[in-house]
């Protein structure tokens, strides 16, 4: 995870010095991990576990700090980490001890995250999230990190940016490594111990973001600008299939979101679709010719080309002679979990790993797990998606007399209108006032789920307690929503997989609940009980209980409306997405 501003080192005593130097209180099993753009090299000494080695031109990112520190218990050794631009070392220091206990030479020369974890007083270096060092096990029965940040004289001070400084109580595992060095995080995680995000870009102090408080105060170092040395215009051209339902969505969030960055970004769609009366200031093109998308990408100089779930024209852009960054993004894959696994390892795999330079997709568990599984060494970047609620939120409509029930989506298997309607049936037994609206895209459906869906309304008898709004432009659906939720009803999303799920946000945003399966996508925003209701995929019966009970229990549906907003508020704003993905584009070129 990086940020537009860091600290930046030069090699003359610029160190931070948080307020407790050692932290005795975690010992022997514990990991240290950062961002680090190292600008020197670093000696490489010899590897040992006993005395003091002839240390000289150390760049000490976290400094070894004396391990008898505060009430001379020399048997206890603080930790070091030593980085330059030839590799990392790791050293331990106490009373006549200072010695490194795991080097790994390599060349660093651009953005690189460092995590050494120790286990049982045994250090183990992870490199961009892959292992590639085991050190020395120390003889000394109590090891611990340090609290200090940027060198120690007489062995010499870090030269370089350093970012998100991050110490764990417990032993990372490879996989959380992987998952959590592109993502801020809040400070409330379990086992973090100090968490400096080193962003700060003024003043004299960093902050630690736990609940432990350990701030730092700096010296010497000073505050850099990543956007110093960015281009005055970057351009991103986006491209999907068509423009409809979640992706269409997304683009015009992330436009908002960019643009306040001064990131110009372009849409690309193949087919013509219904999303194209959602009006956004910016190029939007829609055409399946080889020729003239060649002709686009040659005409804008393109920093960066996002592609969206399309194989094909992932292999096509790169062979057009495109020599810019490709990323190839996953908002969602099929109508099951076994379905994405499949895509990713068998169909996707070959031409990812020739044509793509990076992998995006959102923090949703299935696609993690399958990103990192068949793509270990790929560069991935996991971040929420956003949204702007500065023009999407709650609105104040006349209150409707009987509760309504909605749904958004597509007349297909994934969707899985056909468990909407059973829900709906059964809870209209029990309150035939209640009404049902169904919002959907009816360019998208085939003839044969048009009629299956026509015979299944008649065969429960809803005709009369259904409305349905179909391609409905994006600026009324607040509008709807907040009816909806007015209304004492709820939105019922019926999906068995979602990718992201903009839907249901867009339905907490305008404080209408939410029952909805536990479609992966959708865990981002869905606490049950407490933002929104969870039902079991395809058990009809327990919707219609939890179904009834947002429609009954007046104090806990109120509680999940206020809830879900703030939710939503906190976690996915636009300022936020624009850093992480300014983030990843720069991440390739520092």
């Amino acid at each position: 995870m990086l940020y537009k501003n860091f600290l930046e080192f030069n090699n003359f005593k610029n160190i931070i010095v948080t307020e407790k130097q050692l932290f005795p209180n975690i010992q022997g099993t514990f990991t240290i991990e950062f961002w680090a753009k190292p600008e020197a090299t670093h000696e490489v000494d010899k590897v040992s576990r006993r005395g003091i080695s002839k240390i000289l031109n150390q760049r000490f990112a976290v400094t070894p700090v004396f391990g008898a520190y505060g009430d001379g218990d020399k048997s206890r050794v603080g930790i070091g980490i030593s980085i330059g631009t030839n590799g990392v070392s790791v050293y331990e220091h106490t009373t006549n001890h200072l010695v490194a206990t795991l080097v790994f030479e390599t060349s660093i020369n651009s953005w690189t995250h460092v995590a050494v974890v120790y286990i049982n007083r045994t250090p183990f270096l992870y490199i961009n999230g892959e292992i590639v060092k085991r050190g020395l096990s120390s003889y000394k029965k109590r090891v611990v990190p340090s609290g200090v940040f940027g060198g120690l004289s007489p062995y010499n001070f870090y030269v370089g940016g350093l970012q998100e400084m991050r110490i764990w109580k417990g032993a990372r595992t490879q996989s959380e490594i992987k998952e959590y060095m592109n993502r801020e995080i809040t400070g409330d995680e379990s086992e973090i111990f100090g968490y400096w995000k080193l962003n700060e870009g003024s003043g004299n102090v960093v902050y630690d973001s736990t609940v432990n408080k350990n701030h730092g105060t700096i010296k010497e170092a000073k505050w850099f600008g990543l956007e110093n040395n960015q281009p005055s215009q970057i351009n991103i051209l986006f491209t999907f299939y068509i423009p409809s339902g979640g992706v269409e969505t997304l683009n015009r969030q992330r436009f908002y979101a960019l643009s306040q960055k001064g990131i110009n970004c372009d849409f690309l769609y193949t087919q013509s679709g219904t999303g194209l009366q959602n009006k956004i200031n910016t190029s939007i093109f829609v055409t399946n010719d080889e020729n003239k998308i060649r002709d686009i990408i040659s005409k804008k100089n393109y920093k960066a080309i996002i592609v969206a779930t399309d194989l094909h024209l992932l292999k096509k852009i790169r062979n057009f002679g495109y020599k810019g960054l490709l990323i190839y993004e996953i908002q969602g894959l099929g109508f099951n979990k076994e379905h994405a696994d499949d895509f990713l390892k068998n169909q996707a795999y070959s031409i990812i790993n020739e044509y793509c330079d990076g992998l995006l997709y959102p923090q949703t568990p299935h696609l993690i797990q399958a990103f990192e599984k068949y793509y270990p060494s790929k560069k991935k970047f996991c971040f929420h998606n956003c949204f702007n609620t500065n023009d999407f939120s709650y609105e104040i409509h006349p209150k409707r007399d009987a509760p309504i029930i909605g749904w958004v989506g597509r007349l297909e298997e994934n969707k899985n209108w056909r468990d909407f309607l059973l829900i709906g049936a059964d809870l209209i037994k029990e309150n035939p006032s209640i009404n049902l609206w169904m919002f959907e895209d009816n360019t998208l459906s085939t003839q044969e789920e048009r009629l299956a869906f026509e015979q299944k309304i008649k065969e429960l008898n809803l005709d009369s307690h259904l409305t349905i709004y179909a391609n409905q432009p994006h600026s009324q659906m607040a509008r709807f929503l907040s009816i909806i939720g007015d209304s004492g009803g709820f939105l019922c999303s019926t999906s068995k997989v979602e990718g992201f799920g903009y839907a249901v946000l867009e339905a907490m945003v305008c404080k209408c609940p939410v029952l909805s399966t536990d479609s992966d996508g959708v865990r981002s925003f869905i606490t049950h009980n407490l933002t929104g209701k969870f039902y079991d995929l395809g058990n009809i019966s327990h919707a219609v209980k939890e179904g009834k009970e947002l429609l009954s229990n007046k104090d806990l549906r109120e509680e999940i409306r206020r809830k879900a907003v703030e939710h939503i508020n906190k976690n996915f704003s636009p300022a936020e997405y624009a850093d992480n993905f300014l983030n990843m584009i720069l991440s390739f070129t520092r």
